[in-house]
């Protein structure tokens, strides 16, 4: 996950929206090309780009790369008709602006309008795009290998939230590491050996981020000195009331802990 402004996006989203303007780019550039054969490539690229951007702004402002969950095809055409219907009004008072960037050919009426073209194709070429993203999502690009630090009842929360199928970005649970003075909440199979330093065995399993789920971290033995190395190793370390917020959007008032 990235923050940005306090916001939370993940990798898949950015991926998703670099995709998806390519794909919106390349429409835009296609209908240039077959309808505005005259056009000089200064005049084609700056009508993609009043194109390609109010759309990808649309999509983004309907929640199109937020944590959504894995949608449907009539939950994303939900979505996408009405950022497309926004997306074509705010392009329209665009060309307005720059009437010579309009993806217009020298016809008149509507037939020598070009937008129309180029948003069913652009449409195409964002449901493509998601299908076979959609589709890829255990893939490692889009997938996130976590331990968990606790193996109580915060850790079976935080276990099932990581099982459950929240949006693009997937997790695979390594295991819990136990911490002593918790009861032991999650199944046997998910606990991990101790023993062995934290950042030791963050990188034999290759794990991307350490979530926190300890309850009690006042009874001297929560693993202080081992989360350090971890952060300085490379390895993101996530508390559980974060871990909540950025992927169910939600605070969890229970798993706050005192300053």
């Amino acid at each position: 996950m990235v923050r940005i402004f306090n916001h939370y996006v993940s990798r898949a989203g950015i991926i998703l929206l670099l995709l998806e303007v390519l794909a919106l780019l390349t429409a835009a550039v296609l209908v240039s090309l077959v309808w505005l054969p005259e056009r000089r490539p200064g005049q084609m690229y700056l009508a993609a780009a009043l194109f390609v951007a109010p759309v990808a702004a649309c999509m983004a402002a309907l929640g199109m790369y937020g944590q959504q969950r894995c949608e449907d095809a009539k939950a994303l055409l939900a979505r996408l008709l009405p950022a497309l219907v926004l997306a074509y009004l705010l392009h329209r008072w665009l060309v307005l602006l720059s009437p010579a960037a309009a993806l217009r050919s020298g016809l008149k009426g509507a037939a020598g309008d070009a937008a129309w073209l180029a948003f069913l194709l652009g449409a195409g070429g964002v449901l493509l795009t998601r299908m076979l993203l959609f589709g890829s999502r255990q893939s490692r690009l889009l997938s996130s290998r976590v331990i968990l630090v606790g193996d109580g009842m915060l850790a079976l929360e935080c276990l099932q939230l990581a099982a459950a199928p929240q949006g693009l970005r997937q997790f695979h649970v390594i295991g819990c590491v136990p911490v002593p003075g918790e009861n032991s909440c999650v199944p046997a199979g998910s606990v991990l050996p101790s023993g062995q330093p934290l950042l030791t065995l963050a990188r034999a399993y290759e794990a991307d981020e350490v979530i926190v789920s300890v309850i009690d971290r006042r009874n001297g033995a929560y693993p202080v000195r081992e989360l350090l190395e971890c952060a300085l190793g490379g390895v993101q370390v996530t508390d559980a009331a974060q871990f909540f917020e950025r992927e169910a959007s939600q605070i969890r008032v229970d798993s706050l802990q005192p300053s």
